[in-house]
């Protein structure tokens, strides 16, 4: 091969590499340009996408708001419609206020300037007339009237502001204390009453209560029967605690009294225990002072059983003041007698008679103690029958077992 075509083939070997690799920029120059580009779109399209996502997030949490604040508009507008429900939507001077104010200010300006220039001009002439007198009386009096109704208006004014500052005071609520609203408006709490009773009569509170002690404003009607409720109710349960304590008390006199009943009573039927004793050791009979130990012990049983059953009282009553005293007499005769040192036939059957009297006294103290356990075995006779009753339906008595 010659060096010529040794030439023409490096030649073409060079050109082919050149554009072998022109071809490679070419495409690597294309592929960068198309990774660029895809890589342009997909961060456009992330951007677009969050973008987008991040608009309706915004939005959702927008509605959100919108529609929180649009409840609690809802609320607040719902709550001022139940409280103007008992108030007056155009409370008097509020309109009439304005009008009183601007008239009277404008009257005042109009009537007080011709009043000085009137009278500056008579007082020049010294033409001191009746008729120049009445026209600067008649100017002088629109002045004065002027200027009444001027503080007349700023008075419905100040009334107006005072009722939106009541009404600011009372809120949601049907009623508010005098002393808040005093504060709230910076008057001493009679000057309140006296403002609220008015706005009532004029019907700015349509259904306004006060209390019966001047402490509570209450706008409402139902408010108010709640509260006449709850006064009733209180003044029924203060009569009936006073009912109950004056019950009790006279209950406790009533006890304090049978207490003292019963202690007297039980004191003298005592002492003539111990007086009978001292009676019987004195008398060295017998007969007698086994009957007198019988009486004694009688009459002990009985005081024991008044004392355990303080209402059966009055059933022994006469036996203590009546028959005991009549029986301390007798034996009291009956030592006089024994201790006469002669012995007669007058005197043995006294005796004798005192002595069948005892047994009779006995024999009818123990009938009034059988009576006074009268009750106690009507307790016992139906306790009985319950048991019985109940042992029967039980299956427990002795006909059951031999069955």
């Amino acid at each position: 091969m010659s060096k010529l075509d040794f030439s023409d083939l490096e030649r073409e070997i060079k050109d082919t590499v050149k554009n072998a690799l022109d071809s490679i920029d070419i495409d690597i120059n294309n592929l960068k340009q198309d990774f660029n580009n895809k890589a342009e779109d997909t961060i456009n399209e992330v951007k677009e996408t969050m973008k987008n996502k991040t608009k309706k997030v915004n939005e959702k949490i927008k509605d959100k708001m919108q529609n929180q604040y649009r409840n609690v508009n809802d609320l607040v507008i719902k709550d001022q419609k139940e409280i103007q429900k008992y108030v007056d939507k155009k409370p008097v001077g509020r309109v009439s206020g304005v009008v009183y104010m601007s008239l009277g200010i404008t009257g005042s300006v109009v009537f007080g300037i011709q009043t000085v220039v009137y009278a500056a001009f008579i007082s020049v002439l010294g033409k001191f007339l009746i008729a120049n007198l009445v026209g600067l009386g008649v100017l002088a009096s629109f002045f004065i009237i002027s200027m009444g109704m001027t503080f007349k208006g700023i008075s419905l004014r100040k009334r107006v502001r005072r009722f939106r500052k009541y009404i600011s005071c009372l809120g949601n609520s049907g009623y508010c204390n005098i002393e808040k609203l005093a504060k709230a408006i910076g008057e001493k709490e009679k000057f309140v009453v006296k403002d609220l009773r008015k706005m009532i009569e004029l019907g700015m509170f349509t259904q306004g209560h006060l209390d019966d002690n001047n402490t509570l404003l209450m706008i409402s009607n139902e408010v108010y029967d709640n509260y006449l409720d709850a006064q009733a109710a209180y003044k029924k349960r203060k009569e009936d605690e006073l009912r109950n304590e004056k019950k009790e008390q006279e209950e406790e006199k009533i006890n304090d009294i049978e207490d003292e009943q019963l202690k007297s009573t039980l004191e003298i039927g005592n002492n003539y225990i111990e007086q009978i004793k001292k009676l019987n050791d004195s008398i060295h009979v017998e007969i007698i002072s086994a009957k007198l130990d019988r009486l004694q012990n009688i009459v002990r049983q009985i005081l024991n059983f008044v004392e355990n059953n303080p209402k059966k009282l009055s059933a022994v009553s006469k036996f203590i003041r009546h028959y005991l005293p009549m029986t301390y007499k007798l034996i009291s005769t009956y030592k006089e007698l024994n201790d006469q040192a002669v012995q007669g036939e007058n005197i043995k059957k006294s005796k004798v008679e005192i002595e069948n009297t005892i047994d009779t006294v006995n024999h009818a103290f123990e009938k009034l103690l059988d009576d006074l356990f009268a009750d106690v075995a009507l307790d016992i006779s139906t306790d009985i029958s319950v048991l019985q009753t109940l042992f029967t339906q039980e299956g427990l008595t002795k006909n059951d077992f031999k069955k």
